[in-house]
C-alpha cells in the first residue's frame, strides 16, 4: 500500500490575492491544439480580421474543442509556437490587436429557468462549441466527458475544489469569488449526469473558501460540502474518488463505469459561463507564484505570451533559472518564455538561479524502494524507468505505466535524482 508523500505548500500569499485582470496581449499567439483528442485545423486564414470569441480552429471528430480568438484584431501569420500542453512546438495563429475590443456574436446560451426544459445534446453542443476542456490539466473536452452512456448510472458528482499542486491558488480564489457561478455550473453539470448526489470537496486548509461553499451550496438538493484533509496526490480524480467515496477504479475503466464523475471546479466555472453567458473559453485563471515580488491570480486571455505577463509583474527573465507552468509537480518547464498561455495553464511558477544552482546530480539508483512505496497507484517506477531507458516500452506496458497519474510524487522522493516521472510519463504516452 502507497505511503502518501506529504509535500508543502506555497501559498499563503498567493492565496490571498483576489483575481486580477490582466491586459489583453498586443499579439495573441492562439496554440490551435490545447486539447487531448483530434487535432484541429485553423477555420481563418492570414489577413483575416476576428472578433473577440470568434472560432479560429477547429476540427470535425467528436473528441475535439474548438478555438477561439482572444481579441480582435487581425491573423498576421500562422506558424509553431512552443505548446506547454505537449511539450513540443506545434501550430498557433498570431494575432495583432487592433484595440478596438470588438465581439463577436455569443454562443447559444440559456436561462437558469431553461435548465430544466434543455435538451442534453443542446447543452453539450454549448459546452463543447465553446471549446471548453478539463482545466485541472488533463485537457480531455469536456463535452465528450459529460456524455455519458445511457447504460451508466452516475450516482456521484464530485466537485473537485483540491487544488493539490503546492503553488497554485488559481482555483481556491474561483472557489472564493465566483461561488454562486459555481452552483449554477453544478446544477448543468448535475443535470446531464442524470441528478446524481453531489459531493463539493476541498482541503481544510482553505479557511475562506470552506464558509463560502458551504453557504452557497446550503439550499442544493443532495449536496454536501465535504472539506478535509487530503495529500497532493488525492487531487488527482481517481486518488480522490478513493479517498472521499472509499473505491477505485480499476485498470483500463473509466471512472464513470464505476458510477462517478469528478469535474474540476474552474472547468464547471466555464461550464457555467458557457451555458448561461454564452461565452467560449478565451480565457482562465492562473496563478504566478514562486520567486517573484508578489504572488498573485490573474485572469488571462489564452494566447498571452508568458513574458509578457512577467514582465509586466516585474519579474527579470535573467535572474530566473526556470519557469514552470501548470503546477511544479505535473507541469512543464517552458523552453522559452515567448511560449503563450493555454487553456491548461492553472500555475506560472518562477525559480530564481540561486535557488536552484544547488540541485543534487544525478547518481545511479541506489535501490532505496522509495518511488514503489510512495507511488499512490502501486507502481513501480525504476521498474519503468529501466524499461524506458532501454526502449523496452512493451515491457514498461507489462508494468501498468498507463496507470499513472502523472503526479510526479516517485522523483520528488528519488535520492538520486532520476527523472522517473518523465519517462514514466513517456511510456504512458
Amino acid at each position: 500500500m502507497a505511503n502518501f508523500v506529504h509535500i508543502p505548500e506555497v501559498k499563503e500569499l498567493a492565496r490571498k490575492t483576489p483575481i486580477e485582470i490582466f491586459p489583453d496581449p498586443k499579439i495573441a499567439v492562439v496554440l490551435t491544439n490545447q486539447q487531448s483528442g483530434a487535432t484541429n485545423t485553423p477555420t481563418i486564414k492570414i489577413g483575416d480580421t476576428v472578433v473577440i470569441g470568434e472560432k479560429i480552429a477547429d476540427a470535425k471528430e467528436r473528441v475535439s474543442a474548438p478555438m477561439h480568438s482572444p481579441i480582435s484584431g487581425t491573423v498576421i501569420k500562422i506558424e509553431n509556437a512552443y505548446n506547454s500542453c505537449f511539450e513540443t512546438p506545434t501550430e498557433a495563429i498570431y494575432i495583432e490587436n487592433d484595440g478596438k475590443k470588438t465581439k463577436g456574436k455569443p454562443l447559444t446560451s440559456i436561462t437558469e429557468a431553461e435548465l430544466a426544459s434543455t435538451k442534453n445534446e443542446d447543452l453539450l453542443k454549448i459546452i463543447r462549441e465553446a471549446g471548453i476542456i478539463g482545466l485541472g490539466g488533463a485537457g480531455f473536452p469536456t463535452s465528450v466527458k459529460l456524455a455519458v452512456p445511457a447504460d451508466k448510472k452516475i450516482q456521484t458528482l464530485l466537485v473537485n475544489g483540491a487544488e493539490g499542486e503546492p503553488y497554485d491558488t488559481a482555483d481556491e480564489r474561483i472557489m472564493i469569488e465566483r461561488t454562486a457561478n459555481l452552483v449554477r455550473g453544478v446544477r448543468v453539470v448535475r443535470k446531464l449526469l442524470g441528478n446524481p448526489a453531489v459531493i463539493v470537496v476541498t482541503k481544510e486548509s482553505k479557511t475562506e473558501a470552506v464558509p463560502k461553499l458551504q453557504e452557497a451550496f446550503s439550499k442544493e438538493p443532495n449536496t454536501e460540502v465535504r472539506a478535509t484533509h487530503l495529500t497532493y496526490q488525492q487531487g488527482d480524480a481517481a486518488m480522490m474518488q478513493k479517498a472521499i467515496l472509499g473505491y477505485e477504479t480499476p485498470s483500463g475503466k473509466r471512472s464513470y463505469e464505476m458510477g462517478t464523475i469528478v469535474q474540476n471546479v474552474a472547468t464547471i466555472n466555464a461550464i457555467a459561463n458557457a451555458v448561461f453567458d454564452g461565452e467560449p473559453l478565451i480565457s482562465r485563471v492562473t496563478t504566478l507564484n514562486g520567486d517573484v515580488p508578489k504572488p498573485k491570480n490573474l485572469q488571462v486571455k489564452i494566447g498571452t505570451p508568458i513574458k509578457d505577463i512577467l514582465s509586466a509583474n516585474n519579474v527579470n527573465l535573467s535572474t530566473l533559472d526556470s519557469v514552470v507552468v501548470g503546477g511544479v509537480l505535473m507541469g512543464t518547464a517552458l523552453q522559452t518564455p515567448n511560449a503563450p498561455l493555454t487553456k491548461r495553464t492553472s500555475s506560472i511558477i518562477c525559480f530564481a538561479k540561486n535557488k536552484t544552482k544547488n540541485v543534487q546530480q544525478t547518481t545511479a539508483c541506489i535501490h532505496c524502494g522509495r518511488c514503489v512505496s510512495a507511488c499512490p497507484v502501486r507502481l513501480q517506477p525504476i521498474a519503468i524507468y529501466n524499461a524506458v531507458t532501454k526502449g523496452d516500452f512493451a515491457k514498461a506496458e507489462k508494468l501498468c505505466a498507463q496507470d499513472c497519474i502523472v503526479c510526479g510524487t516517485c522523483s520528488y522522493v528519488c535520492p538520486a535524482r532520476l527523472p522517473l516521472a518523465y519517462n514514466v510519463k513517456m511510456a504512458k504516452q
